[in-house]
Parts: structure tokens; C-alpha cells; sequence
């Protein structure tokens, strides 16, 4: 299943503000300063109408030319880096936002923006130091308290982001983005009813909001409710017919419950979409091979590794393609697994691959790390063990370790609906 997305907000409401605020401090009666004037108001209404190229060349002119004071010249410039930072010059927007502070240190909106760059740039302390000043200057504005929770939760502190993200909504009942991103942390608490209720909260004040759609999709799926998690998805494909993540999770939960033909279907929409991830071409794999199109799996396997050769799972599923098929890979697998060898888990399963790690070492190698990924873990060392088995012909050994897989791992790990499809392929008893 793809993750929980998330980004630092911006809104537009602080630059329709704030322009007009500019075009009220800069009304002069000075006639010298009259065509300046005229350039920055003109910048104002092309920043608001999104124009922000032109904004910027008006603002330049308007700098350049006009005689203005400190407090103009900081809000000009502080509008100036709105615009770059709208066409993704980050570098160009931070001297302006940098400008703007020295010449306005207790204008909130600067420091904003300038967090959001920071944290966008995974500088977490410096937009956290921003973010703090701005709540400090206006402790009124949700958006402040809200990205002060974003970062908290990046900085790994979950109970000061759910602390700042309550803060945003008693500043602002109905603001869905902050029950959005305190879901999001509720979940990394392992809190899925908060999450959940908080989920419910942002669709039923925004029922177009996407993201929480396929995000409580996702925790569905992991509470065995498909229903709900197919009719989630449903919704926000209809929303986005192109939402990649929405597609390729809806394509996880057919695949899941061994809708394979409406599972490529979605995965193929998704790399209509997407035609270069990785993650994707993987679960088509799964999809192709559990249908029994090993030849199509085996492609879009070697694409997976192809795009990330570092990472262990397309390395394992290709080979085990190939075993399906009759084919011997040794030199290949061996030079796969050269390029993915890394961190412990899932490296582990490699090397019992090759034989050099007996089922009790990667048993224990699935032991490590939090409660989630110990439980995700042990469902995979039980699946490729009895996927091992079933390539050395040891079937009731095979058929043991994928009853449990079935039994005990829920639908929302791949190998549960791997398990249930290799099942298939045993020798009745």
C-alpha cells in the first residue's frame, strides 16, 4: 500500500491579505513616487491573479526606481519572494524573504513562508525556529500552528505535532487540513480510531479532500473492512481519475482478494500516469504472476530493478519468477542481490536465498524494529520461507508456512494475497 502523504501549507489568503495591506501602506501622496507606486500595485494584482512572473519584473522595476521606506521596501520585497517561491525559485525567495525580516522583524508572514521553504528543504530546525517566531507574532493564525505541527512530526516529537495541530483547529473549527495531518500523526501513533475519526472529520468539512480518501482507505484495508477501503478509493479515483497512489491502492486491495484482472487494470492506469515508479511495475509484477502471466511478471520485475537496484524486494519476486518458470538464475540473482545488499531487513531474506542464512537467523532478523514492522516482518520471513520450501519440493513444509501467512497476516500485506495464490499451486492433499 503507498504511504501517507504530506506537505508544509501555504495559502493563498496570506497574499490576497497582504496586498492589500502593501497597496494601503504604499499610497503616497508624493507625485515623484507615483510611477513606482503604479509598478508595485500593478505587481499586486498580477501576484493575486497568479501572474507571477510578471509580478516579479514589476516588482524589480518598482524596487529599483522607487524611493520607498524601510516597512514598503520589506513588504515589497516580502512579495517578491511570494511570487519566486510560486515558481519554485527557492534560492531567489529566501534572500527576498531574508531581506524582508531584516527590514520587518516582526512581520509573521515572512517567517512563514520562510519555514515552509525550510521545511520543504527538510531543514526541520530552521523551519521549526521560524515557525515558532511566527506563532509568537501572530498566535492567532492556525496555518502557523499547523505547520508548527508538520514539523514536529518530521523531528519525530508526534505529541507536540497532535498538541499543534489541536491548537489549529480551536483556532479554526472547520479547518480540514489540520484533522487531515493530526490523522496522519494519530496514525504514526498507531492510534487508527483517532486517525480515523479524524479522517472522518476532514472529508465531512471537505468531501473532495482526495488525499484523506485514499489515506483512510489505507487503514481500512489493514482492518480487514475491504468494503469501505474499496468504496474510499472508489471515490477518490472519481475525484482524480489520474491520483497514482489512489489507483495503485485500490489495485493492492484487488490484488489482495484475488481480483486480478481489475487489479492490472488500475496498475496499468497508474503507469499511464507514472511511468517510472518503481513501486508500481512491482505490484503489476505480483498481479501478472499470480494471474499465471509469469512471462509478463518477470518484465515488469526487471523494470523494478532496473529503477531501484538497491532495493531488495524486486530482486527477491524476479527470482522467484523465475523459478516459476523452470529457469535457472543463479549469476543473476547473485549480481541483483550485490547491488540491493543493505540494512539487516530485508537483506536477511536474501542471503537465506542463497544459503547463507538458516531460518532461525532471519527469523531473528525479523525481530527488530517497532511493534509494525516486526509484525510486517514476520509475515514476510514466514511467506519466502515456505516460498523456499515450495523451490525445493518440501510441499507440506510450503503448505505450513503459507496457511499461516493466510491465517495470521492481514490482507493488507503483499504476501497474504501472494500466499493465498502460491496455495493454489500445492498438490492437493
Amino acid at each position: 500500500m503507498v504511504g501517507f502523504s504530506r506537505k508544509f501549507v501555504r495559502t493563498v489568503a496570506f497574499g490576497l491579505t497582504t496586498a492589500t495591506a502593501l497597496a494601503m501602506c504604499l499610497i503616497s501622496p508624493s507625485f515623484a513616487q507615483r510611477d513606482p507606486l503604479d509598478l508595485a500595485q500593478a505587481g499586486f494584482v498580477a501576484k493575486d491573479r497568479g501572474d507571477f512572473t510578471l509580478a516579479i519584473r514589476l516588482f524589480d522595476e518598482a524596487l529599483q526606481r522607487g524611493l520607498f521606506s524601510d516597512k514598503q521596501r520589506g513588504l515589497l520585497l516580502y512579495s517578491r519572494g511570494v511570487s519566486n517561491e510560486a515558481l519554485g525559485r527557492r534560492d531567489r525567495a529566501l534572500s527576498d524573504f531574508d531581506a524582508a525580516i531584516a527590514l520587518l522583524p516582526e512581520f509573521p508572514s515572512a517567517y512563514l513562508y520562510r519555514g515552509i521553504i525550510w521545511g520543504d528543504e527538510r531543514e526541520y530546525q530552521r523551519a521549526l525556529q521560524d515557525f515558532l517566531t511566527a506563532s509568537k507574532l501572530n498566535p492567532g493564525d492556525p496555518l502557523v500552528f499547523n505547520n508548527l505541527g508538520n514539523v514536529y512530526e518530521k523531528l519525530g516529537d508526534l505529541d507536540r505535532a497532535i498538541e499543534n495541530y489541536g491548537l489549529a483547529i480551536r483556532l479554526r473549527s472547520d479547518y480540514a487540513p489540520a484533522y487531515y495531518n493530526r490523522a496522519r500523526t494519530y496514525v504514526l501513533k498507531q492510534d487508527e480510531e483517532r486517525a480515523i475519526a479524524d479522517y472522518d472529520k476532514a472529508i465531512a468539512l471537505q468531501p473532495t479532500y482526495e488525499d484523506a480518501y485514499v489515506n483512510r482507505a489505507v487503514l481500512y484495508f489493514f482492518r480487514r473492512d475491504i468494503k469501505s477501503a474499496l468504496a474510499d478509493l472508489d471515490t477518490a479515483i472519481r475525484l482524480n481519475p489520474r491520483d497514482v497512489a489512489a489507483l495503485s491502492n485500490r489495485a493492492s486491495v484487488n490484488l489482495a482478494i484475488e481480483k486480478y484482472a481489475e487489479a492490472l487494470s488500475d496498475f496499468d492506469r497508474a503507469l499511464t500516469v507514472d511511468p517510472g515508479n518503481a513501486a508500481t511495475y512491482l505490484g503489476r509484477g505480483r498481479a501478472h504472476l499470480f494471474s499465471g502471466a509469469v512471462d509478463d511478471g518477470i518484465e515488469d520485475f526487471k523494470t523494478a530493478v532496473r529503477l531501484r537496484p538497491s532495493n531488495p524486494y524486486p530482486v527477491i519476486w524476479l527470482h522467484i519468477a523465475r523459478v516459476h518458470r523452470g529457469e535457472s538464475d543463479r549469476e543473476e540473482f547473485e549480481a541483483n542481490v550485490k547491488a540491493a545488499k543493505g540494512e539487516a531487513w530485508p537483506g536477511a531474506m536474501l542471503d537465506m536465498y542463497l544459503g547463507l542464512l538458516a531460518a532461525d537467523e532471519v527469523k531473528a532478523a525479523a525481530q527488530r524494529g517497532t511493534d509494525r514492522e516486526k509484525s510486517k516482518r514476520e509475515c514476510e520471513a514466514i511467506f519466502f520461507m515456505g516460498e523456499l520450501a515450495l523451490h525445493k519440493g518440501q510441499t507440506q513444509q510450503a503448505r505450513d508456512a503459507l496457511r499461516e501467512v493466510t491465517l495470521g497476516c492481514g490482507p493488507a500485506e503483499p504476501v497474504y494475497g501472494a500466499a493465498v495464490a502460491e496455495a493454489k499451486l500445492l498438490p492437493r492433499q
